[in-house]
């Protein structure tokens, strides 16, 4: 498995993943939709801080992929904002449905961590999950995630406790 910038060799296999997660109602992660957007310009907009949503940040779309197969998506935010700080971190990610529970997003985190520290420049990262994603969890504390807290979130009118953890590069 290898951790590189989005590349188009896999975009057939990225739509695959993203019906899976329709598929098995998965949530917890977006990745963007392919019959809305053209996912390179977008990637390419957000990774040069152009034409992003007010109240929005700079980031860094990396794939994990695996010979033909798109694995994963991380996105590195470059900053936080208020919003950031309760929901959302530096660091999002998912793991395609038939490739969870095989370490890739233990991987796929370790890796993003690196680029964060030596292509971004940061020196921490903060990342959140929801307190019964029980998976993110162990994700982030197997990379050195120590947790700063659970608070109360309301997402889209529902309300999720969300626990926040920080990783020191």
């Amino acid at each position: 498995m290898e951790l590189i910038t989005p590349d188009k060799r896999y975009y057939a296999s990225y739509k695959e993943a993203i019906q899976e997660y329709r598929c098995h109602h998965v949530d917890t992660y977006h990745f963007f939709d392919t019959e809305k957007y053209d996912i390179f310009q977008k990637i390419e907009n957000y990774r040069t801080g152009r034409n992003l949503p007010a109240g929005y940040v700079r980031a860094t779309y990396l794939w994990l992929v695996d010979g033909d197969e798109f694995v994963g998506e991380i996105s590195i935010r470059h900053s936080l904002t208020d919003s950031l700080m309760r929901f959302g971190g530096n660091i999002g990610y998912g793991v395609r449905y038939s490739r969870r529970n095989s370490g890739a997003g233990t991987f796929m985190l370790s890796k993003a961590l690196t680029y964060a520290k030596e292509v971004i420049g940061l020196t921490r990262v903060l990342i959140t999950c929801d307190e019964d994603n029980l998976g993110s969890a162990r994700v982030i504390e197997k990379n050195g995630g120590v947790l700063q807290d659970k608070i109360i979130n309301t997402i889209e009118g529902v309300e999720r406790i969300t626990k926040r953890y920080w990783i020191r590069l």
